[in-house]
């Protein structure tokens, strides 16, 4: 059932951008087909307090614009494929291109390099498809009447290179045009503190993103020249420029996009942008000369553009295809990871400690999941349940499910109740194993983890597709904190052989297959806490959904608690004892695995400093950590892209 309501992510809540632009047309166009656009955080909470969190019942999609940030909420997602693949190595090519596939399906705006590096990254997947819907850098209104207007070039732009002292990609032309007083140029005055369009005469002033200001001053002017990045041009995709000048009725001069050739074919006058910028400013004054010589003619040609534009990219009208065909493809997704099986999953809810949110966050876990039968199991501190029991039992007497409650021995306690230490977590799990009967598959949930929707479901069903695997994995979210600022980062290395306390493994995001435990796994459980599930696990093979669909917060207690790296070695020397096989026998000896290439290489002790590495892991290694680091995106942005500079000024 539609709401008809809908949600885009505003990253950059302090920055004014392009994406602004496109929500403002979003806005417009959702109004005019009876629909509402409402704007939230990359967590899917409204903008504004008190910052509430959307659901699933409250909007029928959430539309992320950018791949800075992996989907973080459990509502269907679609991402816009509106960025040339060249952007995603600037900014680090597999982190953000994994953000990508932690979507439910993607959005394409017709360029074929974007559609096809989605489709690389899922061939693998039999879970995923490929876009099915179109959504362009468009627009739905104003849409001008054809005109040549003041017969004036317009041309809009950030000009960002000279905050990071690049050279511009049409400086030399523009230079070239802004000497003869035939055009005008827009765009923010100041960018990160730079006067971006400092000694260009023409330069007129910013234009506000509200959707409408850009079209307006196109149609004034009347002539649109449309120049597209060497990244845009490989990718076959158009900014929003192309579509504001079809709306605005200009006539356009436009590059050798291949996207522009491919749809509007002889309707726009064409350059040269590769040329040297005397050639190219020959071509544009040559047509701005014919523009004035014909403009019977020249209107011919913008009336023939617009007409093309109103047929197949129009904001309105692939808003409204995208509404009609929503359902069915929702279902047809669906189907893609909705298992076969009705074998109950037996779901096991940790709360070592009483705390009422955590048991909310539990209950909400187990009444999102979907498509799968759940035996909820909720394995609580005996002492805190004697002690909160009528709440505990008030609350979970609302699910209107049968429900069970293992009440287990978290903590030793003095005679007078009192914590003298915590116990294992494996040993709790040994107990709990003990008493829970008719086990077809586990999935224990820590306290500090929260279940998607699609979690069981998805495991699920790569199981039944990979029978003689033993457990299933997904991708998930680390979620932290800093300056009251909260981050999620995807991680997708369900590594078992290697522990950190800020990458920790996680519990959740592993459905186990418990015909596959082995029978003297009481010898060796009880003795180990962080590496429960690389024991549980074993030496059995172990696949993958590929679905990012739980979250961890790593700052929580549960986490911290089991960041002791003196006892984590010494489960490893648990785990080296009951399967050396897999884990070796000492730390020492067993070095670690890492990716190289995109290939798993193991490394020996010796080569895990810094001097060990070549080149180029010292390089992604620095990548990363400058990733983990909790500041504003656009900072990030600004640090990289002047490293980028110093590298390649090292390497002439």
């Amino acid at each position: 059932m539609l709401v008809n309501r809908f949600a885009v992510i505003k990253l950059w809540p302090h920055l004014k951008t392009a994406e602004d632009e496109c929500t403002a047309r979003l806005k417009v166009a959702a109004e005019s087909i009876g629909v509402e656009c409402i704007e939230v955080d990359s967590f899917a909470r409204l903008l504004y307090p008190p910052h509430t969190q959307l659901t699933q019942q409250d909007v029928d999609f959430v539309l992320s614009l950018h791949y800075e940030t992996p989907k973080r909420y459990d509502i269907f997602s679609f991402v816009a494929l509106w960025n040339p693949l060249e952007f995603f190595y600037d900014w680090g090519y597999r982190r953000h291109a994994n953000h990508l596939v932690t979507h439910d399906d993607f959005i394409s705006c017709a360029s074929t390099g974007a559609d096809n590096h989605v489709k690389r990254l899922i061939a693998t997947d039999p879970m995923r498809e490929g876009p099915c819907f179109r959504l362009s850098h468009s627009l739905s209104k104003p849409v001008y009447e054809p005109t040549i207007g003041d017969q004036k070039l317009f041309y809009i732009g950030i000009n960002w290179e000279r905050v990071t002292k690049k050279p511009a990609r049409f400086r030399d032309l523009l230079l070239l045009l802004d000497k003869t007083g035939q055009i005008r140029i827009h765009g923010p005055k100041q960018f990160l503190g730079v006067d971006v369009w400092e000694g260009y005469q023409s330069y007129v002033g910013p234009l506000p993103f509200d959707g409408v200001s850009v079209v307006r001053e196109i149609h004034r002017a009347g002539i649109s020249l449309v120049l597209s990045s060497i990244a845009h041009k490989e990718s076959e995709l158009m900014s929003s420029r192309l579509f504001e000048s079809l709306a605005a009725g200009a006539v356009i001069i436009c590059d050798e996009n291949p996207f522009a050739r491919r749809f509007f074919g002889d309707t726009l006058l064409y350059i040269d942008s590769s040329l040297p910028a005397g050639d190219a400013y020959a071509q544009v004054m040559g047509h701005v000369a014919w523009i004035k010589a014909n403009p019977g003619e020249a209107l011919d040609m913008a009336r023939r553009s617009q007409e093309i534009f109103r047929e197949e990219f129009m904001l309105d009208k692939q808003l409204q295809a995208i509404y009609s065909g929503l359902p069915a493809r929702k279902e047809k997704l669906e189907s893609l990871y909705k298992p076969a099986s009705r074998d109950a999953i037996t779901l096991l809810f940790l709360m070592p400690t009483f705390d009422p949110g955590v048991l909310e966050r539990h209950i909400e876990s187990y009444l999102a999941q979907k498509n799968v039968t759940v035996r909820p199991v909720f394995a609580m501190d005996s002492h805190d349940f004697e002690l909160f029991r009528d709440k505990i039992e008030d609350c979970l007497n609302r699910l209107g499910v049968p429900y069970e409650v293992l009440c287990l021995k978290f903590v030793d306690r003095y005679p007078n109740g009192t914590m003298k230490q915590r116990r294992r977590l494996g040993a709790v799990i040994s107990e709990a194993l003990e008493q829970m009967e008719g086990l077809a598959y586990l999935c224990i949930a820590a306290p500090n983890e929260q279940l998607f929707s699609d979690h069981l479901c998805s495991l699920l069903r790569v199981l039944e597709d990979n029978e003689s695997a033993v457990a299933a994995t997904s991708y998930l979210l680390y979620r932290h904190q800093s300056d009251g600022t909260q981050f999620a980062d995807q991680n997708d290395d369900a590594d078992f052989y290697r522990w950190s306390s800020n990458r920790p493994i996680g519990f959740g995001r592993c459905l186990l297959r418990a015909s596959a435990f082995r029978p003297d796994l009481g010898v060796a459980l009880p003795y180990v806490d962080s590496l429960l599930l690389p024991l549980l696990v074993g030496a059995g093979r172990v696949v993958r959904s590929k679905r990012c669909t739980l979250i961890l917060d790593i700052q929580d207690k549960f986490n911290i608690e089991r960041s002791n790296v003196t006892a984590v070695d010494r489960e490893r020397d648990v785990l080296a004892d009951y399967l050396p096989e897999v884990f070796g026998h000492s730390p020492s000896e067993r070095g670690v695995s890492v990716k190289q290439n995109g290939q798993p290489v193991h490394l020996a002790p010796a080569s895990l400093s810094l001097q060990g590495m070549d080149s180029a892991s010292r390089e992604r290694l620095v990548v990363e950590l400058a990733h983990s680091v909790p500041v504003p995106s656009s900072l990030k942005k600004f640090g990289f892209g002047l490293y980028r500079v110093w590298l390649k000024s090292r390497a002439r």
